[in-house]
């Protein structure tokens, strides 16, 4: 899946060849997988918020019962 021809400079070692699999993997997955993270980090305690407030009372006043 390499779309360049790489050569390695003279002295150094050559790489190991890298799968498909694993190109994916390093350059799909893992920063959408990053970005969902950091989505969640953010947005998450705003959701939750929200939630316990759609849950919640809507006033809070204490009601009282009189016979």
């Amino acid at each position: 899946m390499n779309l360049l021809p790489l050569e390695v400079l003279p002295g150094w070692p050559e790489p190991a060849p890298m799968s498909d699999l694993y190109m994916w993997i390093l350059m799909i997955v893992g920063p959408i997988a990053f970005g969902v993270l950091v989505t969640l980090l953010v947005f998450g305690p705003k959701l939750a918020r929200k939630q316990r407030e759609d849950q919640a009372p809507a006033t809070t006043e204490i009601e009282t019962y009189s016979k």
